[in-house]
C-alpha cells in the first residue's frame, strides 16, 4: 500500500503539470490573438500602400486600435512567459 506522504507528492505533480499545460494552453490562445492582430495590421498597412495614403493610416481608428491590441495582448504574452518560466524553475527544483 502507498503512503499518504507519496500519495501527496504524486497529487501535488499532477497538478502542477495540469497547471502548466493549460498555461501553455492559455499563450497559445494568446499568441494566436496576437498574430490575428498583426495580420489584420498588416492588412491595413497593404490597403494604404496600395491607394496611396500611407501617411494617413495612423490616423485610420482600426489601425489605432490594432496596434492598442498588440501593445496589450504582447503585455499578457509577456506575463504568461514569465508565469511559465517560473514555474518550470520551481519544479525543477522540486
Amino acid at each position: 500500500m502507498i503512503n499518504e506522504n507519496t500519495l501527496n507528492k504524486l497529487k501535488n505533480t499532477a497538478m502542477d503539470c495540469a497547471s502548466n499545460v493549460l498555461s501553455r494552453v492559455e499563450l497559445s490562445m494568446v499568441e494566436s490573438k496576437l498574430k490575428a492582430k498583426f495580420q489584420l495590421l498588416g492588412q491595413h498597412v497593404y490597403e494604404a500602400i496600395q491607394e496611396g495614403r500611407l501617411d494617413s493610416i495612423k490616423d485610420d481608428p482600426s489601425t489605432v486600435e490594432a496596434v492598442g491590441a498588440i501593445f496589450e495582448i504582447k503585455k499578457q504574452v509577456a506575463e504568461l512567459e514569465q508565469k511559465l518560466n517560473k514555474a518550470e524553475g520551481s519544479s525543477e527544483k522540486a
